[in-house]
């Protein structure tokens, strides 16, 4: 066998197993939002097991999106909480970030040593329950932000990274009388796009996907629940599935089952973060390689 069949052969096998893997992958996303488009009497008929329907309906979205505002509500507390979440956070830890990377910073070292032993230990949930509670964040939108303002793994990837900008470029703007705030927003920030499209579509991730803090720190005011708590409330009551369906005037065969109306929920809170990723892919690579914390 010579070097070019092998390289071929190769070359097939690699795509073949990345090919299953792709399947794989994609395969709980189709039967997600096939079984979102399901009726119950579909659904009963086919004996609870079936990829594709055969007579899909959006029944479940219009029950979901136009004849409750309980998840309108919570789609909305969900992108606001993302955006300030991902907003403040990146606020903060480039900050801090920026400040760990000059040497010349007083107590620079101190500081460090603090961020290094919040990546390691952490304050528990309790103690963090209580400091919430004491300054009165309970049942407040904040309680969603405030706690996590600054990430220390962040603020570790972005000290890396701007020590990693050309030293020469930033001593010439500081000769020519370039202070530290214009030089944070004109030189530093520009050479940092990729680590922070990286860094903030983590953290949007995140906030998009976080349901426990809220299920702790929210306790009254239910019209603060996010679509993540809505939605992990709905999987594991499975008679509010049926509950939803109370009222409609619609047919029997045209109503959907509790699992079909949970899918529709998770559809839901997924498709948006998913329409972000192809915009940020391109940084994905730069940004997690340019802030690597080297050894």
């Amino acid at each position: 066998m010579n070097a070019k069949t092998a390289e071929r052969l190769y070359q097939i096998f690699i795509y073949t197993v990345v090919g299953i893997l792709v399947l794989i992958s994609l395969f709980p996303l189709v039967y997600v939002a096939c079984l979102s488009l399901t009726s119950e009497a579909e659904y009963m008929a086919r004996g609870n097991l079936m990829v594709v329907p055969y007579h899909p309906t959006l029944t479940g979205y219009k029950r979901i999106l136009l004849d409750t505002d309980i998840y309108i509500r919570g789609f909305g507390v969900s992108v606001a909480r993302t955006l300030v979440g991902t907003m403040t956070t990146l606020f903060c830890t480039l900050i801090l970030g920026y400040l760990l990377s000059r040497k010349d910073l007083p107590g620079r070292k101190i500081l460090l040593i603090a961020v290094m032993i919040t990546v390691l230990y952490g304050g528990g949930l309790i103690p963090t329950f209580m400091t919430v509670q004491e300054v009165g964040l309970l049942d407040t939108f904040w309680a969603m932000i405030i706690p996590t303002l600054v990430d220390s793994w962040s603020v570790l990837v972005f000290k890396q990274s701007f020590e990693g900008l050309p030293q020469e470029v930033m001593e010439s703007a500081s000769v020519d009388g370039c202070g530290e705030l214009r030089m944070l927003l004109r030189i530093v920030l520009p050479m940092s796009t990729p680590v922070m499209a990286a860094l903030g579509l983590f953290t949007a991730v995140g906030h998009w996907n976080a349901w426990f803090d809220a299920m702790i720190y929210i306790q009254k005011n239910t019209d603060l629940f996010p679509l993540q708590l809505l939605l992990r409330n709905l999987l594991v009551n499975a008679s509010i599935g049926y509950d939803l369906n109370a009222g409609i005037d619609l047919e029997r065969s045209a109503l959907q089952t509790p699992t079909s109306l949970r899918m529709v929920v998770v559809m839901i809170g997924t498709i948006p973060i998913l329409c972000i990723y192809p915009f940020l892919q391109k940084y994905f690579t730069a940004g997690m390689y340019v802030g690597a914390v080297k050894g």
